[in-house]
């Protein structure tokens, strides 16, 4: 029986992010990508709790319906697959986080949050100019400009408000007191040239949580793994799939 992956996005991402990884898990896995309350296809429902999202997600998750399944987190939603995954909903399997922020605090750097929240001044909406700094930031080479598209399309789409409730309180809510650790497979991923999420952060934000948890490493990737790395993204997951 083919395992399904749940697949969770970044802040000002989508669904679409992972469109790369579905192809090279085609066979695999049914990949299977939710857009979150303010994001991607939902950008109409606004802002979104950290709870509120996690409600959201198992929903979708039960009315799919799959007798198998794994989650898999990337940034923000990193944070949303790991308060899921601690339900232990029925068929759950596993973990995979990308980049993954925490249940704890994510480290952030006052002058860097600001800085992403003044993008929203004027309109109250990211413009092509935010989403370039933004999307320069997070990679560790230029991404194939058909992906560049959707990036830059998924930031211009994101609600403005969802896009402050993370950084403002979603980001910096503490779960971790609330949270048993998760002992299924898991594995956690991270760029080399990424920042605070990186591997020298993971195992110290994530690793309590996940006593079964591979690191992996990806040497010169940034930020935006399934858009970067998702050949070597897709090797890893098959190997958390066996």
């Amino acid at each position: 029986m083919v395992a399904t992956l749940f697949c969770l996005h970044a802040l000002g991402s989508s669904g679409r992010s992972f469109e790369p990884l579905a192809a090279e898990l085609d066979g695999t896995a049914n990949v299977h990508p939710i857009d979150l309350p303010g994001f991607g296809s939902v950008a109409e429902l606004g802002a979104a709790t950290v709870a509120e999202t996690v409600d959201y997600v198992v929903s979708v998750i039960a009315e799919a319906g799959a007798e198998r399944w794994y989650l898999l987190g990337h940034s923000m939603g990193g944070k949303i697959a790991t308060l899921a995954a601690a339900r232990r909903l029925p068929g759950f399997q596993g973990v995979a986080l990308l980049a993954a922020s925490p249940p704890s605090p994510e480290p952030m750097e006052d002058d860097r949050r600001e800085r992403m929240l003044s993008w929203l001044e004027g309109t109250g909406r990211l413009d092509q100019d935010a989403a370039r700094e933004f999307i320069d930031a997070n990679i560790g080479a230029p991404l194939p400009s058909v992906l560049d598209a959707v990036a830059m399309q998924d930031l211009l789409r994101t609600s403005g408000e969802a896009w402050a409730a993370w950084l403002r309180d979603g980001s910096r809510e503490d779960w971790s007191d609330r949270l048993r650790s998760i002992d299924a497979p898991a594995v956690v991923i991270s760029g080399g040239q990424d920042g605070d999420l990186g591997s020298a952060a993971q195992p110290r934000l994530n690793g309590p949580f996940y006593p079964q948890a591979r690191f992996v490493t990806l040497p010169g990737a940034g930020h935006l793994l399934p858009l970067e790395r998702p050949h070597e993204v897709a090797e890893q997951i098959r190997a958390l799939l066996t």
